[in-house]
């Protein structure tokens, strides 16, 4: 089964971007260790100093199904500069369900949450069918943000197609969105996809400000492997926040397996 994991520094994309992990690690040669150095450049329609985000993640394939990672980051949003760790460990409980854990801890936190938690579960009912659920915590300095994913998956020929439904509450108040995701697979372990998601989501506004605001976003990444160590992976997102400001986002990384 084909598929992908990639964080890059937008809403809807990280959210999108949680999936079976064991297949994000694929490559032609098949190699088990993987390093990628990315970047991440946002500019914002509101006259607000561009968000930067630099990452470094290693990555390490046990099987098909287990896999774990760790990743640096560096970010520069409003003006201040944040650090963050994260984390992430995927296992098979059985041959058709694989759970997922992933966190981080900031130890900046201006803009960044203070520390997030995740866990998901990802089931195979059928053949080429799974359904995926999961649970999020995210803790900023005034808010606490908790939500929840609900995602249908489907695979046919060299594609596949994925609904999902993603209650939040923040604040005490209740919201949700929705995202469609139409995902290209070809050559050995190279991928393409278009992400739309609209809904509200919680919106950094300031440094120490996060609401639930409309959120409409739309993004298009993949990976492809230019050697059987080399990959390169992109990602083009638009996303409109509310009346706030509309971010445009620009991903480029260079992943290196061996």
């Amino acid at each position: 089964m084909k598929n992908k994991t990639i964080q890059i520094s937008s809403a809807v994309v990280a959210a999108v971007l949680v999936q079976s992990v064991w297949a994000d690690v694929a490559t032609p040669g098949g190699a088990t260790t993987h390093i990628e150095l990315s970047s991440d450049s946002s500019r914002l329609s509101n006259g607000t100093p561009d968000w930067r985000e630099t990452s470094l993640r290693l990555t390490s394939k046990v099987s098909r199904q287990n896999a774990r990672s760790i990743e640096l980051t560096q970010t520069s949003r409003f003006g201040l500069d944040d650090q963050e760790i994260s984390g992430l460990l995927s296992t098979a409980l059985s041959d058709k369900l694989t759970a997922t854990v992933s966190g981080s801890i900031s130890p900046t936190h201006r803009v960044l949450p203070k520390h997030r938690v995740e866990g998901l579960l990802q089931y195979e009912f059928a053949p080429a069918w799974l359904v995926h659920g999961g649970l999020g915590h995210r803790r900023y300095n005034t808010v606490r943000v908790d939500q929840a994913n609900l995602m249908l998956e489907h695979y046919f020929s060299s594609f596949s197609v994925s609904a999902a439904w993603k209650p939040v509450r923040a604040s005490g108040v209740r919201s949700e969105s929705a995202e469609l995701r139409f995902s290209y697979y070809y050559g050995d372990a190279n991928f393409a996809a278009l992400i739309v998601s609209n809904g509200q989501e919680a919106t950094s506004i300031t440094p120490s400000t996060v609401v639930l605001a409309d959120v409409r976003a739309t993004a298009l990444l993949g990976r492809h492997w230019l050697t059987r160590q080399w990959a390169v992976n992109y990602a083009v997102t638009r996303t409109q926040q509310g009346n706030f400001y509309t971010r445009n986002s620009v991903r480029l990384g260079a992943e290196y397996a061996f």
